[in-house]
């Protein structure tokens, strides 16, 4: 069964071009349009032959029913093999709308690739660069400052914060990360007991072992390590979910329901992560614990009932100084995703930027802050 044609099908008619030779006109008619004008575009070198050259050529377009910018681009062409052959065009008979559809065309037909930025000298690069330091240290600034004026007034008020979206994002930051947390840090402390432990053994000195796992696991290894792990899975996480929310304009959809972004998409991660970054670090410390007592018992031969009582016989104080940096490391590595992505401009390459950018700051000022904390409990004598 044949399907009967539509009326709009049936009623186009094919772009035209007439030559006038008494009046000087080309007189256009049908449908200018990326349909009807494919055969005119064909044959338009063999019917613009007849005009005289260096001749002054009027377009009368008041026959055209329909033209886009296919038809305007074929004006355009018109116009280009006319001037080569030494004519000139008038366009001044042509409607408003197709003026309009012909200098659309030519804009876009005219743009050119940005200039090339200047190169900088040594001196500017430098300035350059400081200004981005500031810049970027400024606008943290006012970052953190909302966070904080928005968060305290919610922490007085605890049934304004949105407990749904915390307990959430603990679960995605916290349960999902226990399996590469805990596979980490149990062969860290494998590795840390096997290469300890074959020096200690020259001097047999192996029965120390347990005390040297255990200040290593409980201070430094396993709240560091838990927390560059998290930053590059959680903090680039919150970096791209939030900078592609601001793709999608997302983030002001919010703002004009007179929804803080920060109460809405800030405060929940920074909360969650500052709640499980402490749980994964215990959890890493019994983990590394394990690997290294494991090690020292299958590979030293040293008991399992010595192995626990040195490391019960450690002071409490080496626990407390791994637990207090993991809230600090949450606390930064929340902060920095979000800023990351709340920096979101409107591309994706603005996305990757971020997420990279979140990961590589938030692992340089995990280290950084736990230099300061290990100066500074040296200095406490803790």
């Amino acid at each position: 069964m044949h399907r009967k044609p539509s009326t709009a099908a049936a009623t186009r008619t094919p772009a035209l071009l007439t030559w006038q030779a008494e009046t000087g006109v080309l007189l256009a008619s049908g449908d200018w349009d990326a349909r009807g004008g494919g055969d005119l575009a064909e044959r338009l070198d063999k019917l613009l032959s007849i005009v005289p050259k260096k001749s002054h050529v009027q377009l009368n377009t008041q026959q055209v029913s329909h033209m886009d910018t296919a038809g305007a681009l074929l004006v355009l062409q018109v116009r280009d093999l006319l001037q080569a052959r030494g004519a000139t065009l008038d366009q001044s008979a042509l409607s408003d709308d197709q003026q309009e559809l012909i200098e659309l065309v030519q804009r876009v037909g005219e743009l050119t690739p940005p200039a090339e930025p200047p190169r900088l000298n040594p001196l500017q690069n430098i300035g350059k660069t400081t200004l981005d330091v500031l810049s970027n240290a400024y606008d943290t600034l006012v970052f953190l400052g909302e966070v904080i004026t928005r968060t305290l007034p919610l922490l007085l008020q605890p049934w304004r914060l949105r407990w749904r979206e915390i307990v959430n994002e603990i679960q995605a930051a916290g349960s999902r990360s226990v399996p590469i947390v805990a596979l980490l840090t149990f062969l860290i402390g494998v590795v840390i007991a096997y290469q300890s432990g074959v020096t200690m053994q020259q001097y047999g000195a192996t029965v120390f072992l347990p005390d040297m796992i255990g200040i290593i696991t409980l201070r430094e290894m396993a709240p560091l390590i838990t927390a560059i792990v998290v930053a590059g899975r959680t903090g680039s996480s919150y970096a791209a979910a939030i900078g592609t929310m601001k793709v999608t304009q997302e983030v002001d959809a919010l703002r004009s329901l007179a929804i803080s972004p920060i109460e809405m998409l800030v405060i929940p991660r920074v909360l969650a992560l500052t709640v499980a970054l402490p749980l994964l670090t215990v959890m890493a410390m019994a983990m590394g614990l394990y690997g290294g007592v494991l090690i020292a018992y299958e590979m030293f031969n040293l008991d399992i009932n010595v192995a626990l009582t040195r490391l019960s016989a450690l002071p409490h104080s080496h626990f407390w100084v791994g637990i207090v940096k993991a809230p600090v490391f949450a606390l930064v590595i929340a902060m920095i995703g979000c800023h990351e992505g709340m920096k979101v401009r409107g591309s994706a390459a603005d996305v990757g930027r971020s997420t990279t950018s979140s990961v590589v700051q938030a692992i340089f000022w995990v280290i950084l802050i736990d230099a300061v904390f290990a100066v500074t409990f040296s200095k406490l004598g803790l």
